[in-house]
């Protein structure tokens, strides 16, 4: 199943993701798959309650899928699935072959919010495609010490770039994206040192702070040279930054129109590089939040 492959359920959030999904199916010129889960069909049951229990369920898809295009003015071409659940394993085996998998992702509490959800949790571990999670509305707190969000401009995509194959993916993912879009690129590496102070009466040498910055400023470089980048340098901006990388996302992307991640960053010298930080921008980025599997 090619296209775009969105999740719903008929709540809020799952409204927002499937506009949003619409929306980028619109973009790409790519069909739109809604999957809705219906609770009481087990797998076990016999043909006739299996259909009597997928029916109302596909006429349920089908009213959702009527109203995004209400509200989003845009005619995709776009169908619906019903399945027993569970819903996370409904969606990877729709999804397999997508383009794209896009979830939802509704606002919790501080404590709350933590808990990304079994579903969406399963489904960005495991996919082997870009996954999407839309967020719904305002993240509490995500980014209290942020600067103001700047001028609308040209759509901005922030990409967390590291040493790692998947970060590379992400970037050519989000070329891809800009390509398409006309949006700019901001690829950031982030880098971080943690030390313990040298015990009494030893000696201990590091690196000098500049040497780290530009061996991170390198690895950027060559990230962008692995993701064969050809935006002309004004749409491309590269930024090296010392702090914790999911913070350092998560400020990058205020404004931004996306955040696009590697499933998986291991990073180099001990691990000071980029980690994998996937599960920290879901719980915290103020933009949808694509996660690309390398």
């Amino acid at each position: 199943m090619r296209g775009i492959v969105v999740g719903v359920n008929g709540s809020a959030e799952s409204d927002e993701a499937l506009d949003w999904a619409m929306g980028e199916a619109a973009s790409a010129a790519v069909p739109l798959t809604l999957v809705m889960v219906a609770a009481g069909a087990g797998k076990g049951a016999d043909a006739a309650a299996h259909e009597a229990a997928l029916a109302p369920v596909r006429v349920e898809a089908q009213a959702l899928l009527d109203a995004s295009r209400t509200r989003t003015g845009l005619d995709v071409d776009g169908s619906v699935v019903a399945r027993p659940g569970p819903a996370a394993d409904a969606l990877l085996e729709l999804g397999a072959d997508a383009d794209m998998l896009v979830l939802g992702r509704r606002r919790r509490g501080r404590v709350g919010r933590a808990v990304l959800g079994s579903v969406s949790t399963t489904v960005v571990e495991h996919a082997r495609v870009p996954v999407t999670v839309v967020r719904h509305g305002d993240p509490e707190g995500a980014a209290e010490d942020a600067a103001p969000a700047a001028d609308a401009g040209p759509p901005r995509v922030v990409v967390g770039v590291d040493t790692s194959g998947p970060s590379v993916a992400a970037l050519r993912h989000a070329c891809q994206l800009a390509g398409r879009t006309g949006a700019s690129i901001d690829a950031v590496f982030a880098w971080q040192i943690t030390t313990l102070a040298p015990l009494p009466g030893s000696w201990g040498w590091a690196p000098p702070v500049d040497d780290y910055e530009k061996f991170a400023a390198e690895s950027l470089a060559e990230a962008v040279r692995a993701a064969g980048v050809t935006l002309p340098p004004e749409r491309l901006t590269r930024r090296v930054v010392h702090g914790q990388a999911a913070k350092q996302l998560v400020l990058a992307a205020q404004g931004a129109e996306r955040l696009v991640v590697g499933a998986r960053g291991l990073g180099g010298f001990d691990r000071l590089l980029l980690g994998s930080v996937s599960r920290q921008v879901l719980d915290f980025a103020p933009c949808p939040v694509t996660v690309v599997r390398g």
